[in-house]
């Protein structure tokens, strides 16, 4: 199912020009196939080795990765770090943020962490207030087009077709503020039922004064979903767990991810997250913060507003594996987890300086993204490779632990 989620990518409802596949069965026979050439191939090459400078969260890395452990080759994941010129290392997926007790980690200083939320590049762009109301852009009708160019060539010529369709496009783009525009990058028919939902709660304004659960989603299909959620890539089914643990009168403020567009969250996605009676569909502009300051507490895949709830000393409920999983405060979700269990932990930002200072001991030197290493100008490439090269070399020579321990290691 993880290949799967991130073979979606290339589906119809993702790509002008979709791989061809629709049926879920042949969703099965094609990842079942790229298993067996990735590890017919790592067999004839006499391979022992398998290195990833991510996690693997695309169609291809993903089924190589997965044939390598089913081959028991030695695999090497590298994830690059929050803190400046550094990475974490590790050998399966969701082992990220498993830390087992280091007698070394004991005279760890803390790290000192700036209070407030993080600066997002991902994220640039992306607003969380009212605005103008949008409207019809030329990209918008572009992008529409091209669609039907690609997908249904003979409508382009019904009048009448596009007339409705771009009327309707009208409307929907004007019952969000500017900066969500439902199709600036990318239309497909599916996805408009998707803002229709959107839309119907975009004139509300959250009531703070209610107890509630502050839910963020994440984007899909997306690493820290598709390969970092396990069983809760399906975010509705940790929707649901959750909602089986809260007492009577507490709520679940949802936000959608002002990136999402439509994909992966057809009309049957909303009808069974209307299913769920203490959840609540927050529009565009509420501000994530806002939410978050007042929650009663924050659950999370494995997304950065964890990190956030954490810092804010707000109990947080993890469902997938993340770097801050285990820090103070964090509740990993269990079967049987009671309500109060989860409220009762809570970390002070000291706690959560002493987590960062532990987790920065674990952490190796160097930038293993691209992006990460543009941005770092005082770092020669030649330097950093030599920096990276030469930990990656110590950690498959077994010369340093990875940062993550096997999830079986807790002693």
């Amino acid at each position: 199912m993880e290949a799967i989620d991130n073979l979606t990518r290339g589906s119809d409802q993702m790509a002008y020009k979709f791989h061809g596949i629709q049926d879920v069965q042949d969703y099965q026979h094609i990842t079942h196939i790229a298993h067996d050439v990735m590890a017919g191939m790592l067999l004839r090459e006499g391979i022992t080795h398998v290195l990833f400078f991510d996690i693997p969260h695309m169609f291809h890395d993903t089924c190589l990765r997965q044939a390598a452990e089913a081959l028991g080759l030695e695999v090497l994941i590298l994830r690059q770090s929050f803190f400046p010129r550094q990475f974490f290392s590790m050998r399966r997926v969701m082992e990220l943020g498993h830390m087992a007790p280091r007698t070394s980690e004991a005279a760890a200083p803390p790290v000192p962490l700036a209070k407030g939320p993080p600066d997002l590049f991902y994220m640039k762009g992306v607003k969380q207030e009212r605005d103008a109301p949008g409207r019809l852009t030329l990209r918008a009708v572009a992008q529409m087009i091209t669609h039907h160019a690609v997908n249904a060539p003979l409508k382009l010529l019904n009048p009448v077709y596009m007339a409705r369709l771009l009327r309707r496009m009208h409307r929907l783009a004007g019952r969000f503020p500017k900066w969500r525009d439902p199709f600036h990058h990318f239309f497909h028919t599916d996805h408009m039922a998707y803002f229709v939902q959107l839309a119907e709660v975009e004139e509300t304004e959250p009531d703070l004064s209610q107890p509630f659960v502050y839910f963020p989603m994440q984007w899909q299909p997306e690493m820290t979903t598709s390969s970092l959620g396990g069983r809760y890539r399906d975010q509705l089914l940790a929707l649901e767990r959750l909602a089986e643990m809260l007492p009577e009168g507490h709520l679940i403020y949802v936000k959608e991810n002002p990136k999402q567009n439509g994909k992966l969250r057809s009309p049957l996605f909303f009808h069974r997250m209307n299913r769920i009676k203490q959840v609540r569909l927050m529009p565009s502009h509420a501000n994530s913060q806002t939410l978050l300051a007042h929650s009663v507490a924050v659950a999370n895949i494995s997304g950065t507003v964890g990190w956030e709830g954490v810092l804010a000393g707000k109990p947080v409920l993890c469902f997938g594996a993340t770097w801050w999983s285990e820090a103070p405060g964090v509740t990993r979700y269990r079967p049987g987890l009671r309500f109060d269990e989860l409220l009762a932990n809570t970390a002070t930002h000291a706690d959560a300086e002493g987590f960062a200072g532990r987790l920065q001991a674990r952490s190796h030197a160097g930038n293993v993204q691209r992006h990460f290493n543009r941005a770092d100008a005082e770092l020669p490439d030649a330097e950093n490779a030599d920096l990276v090269a030469r930990a990656i070399l110590d950690l498959l020579e077994g010369r340093v632990p990875h940062s993550f321990d096997p999830l079986e290691d807790t002693a």
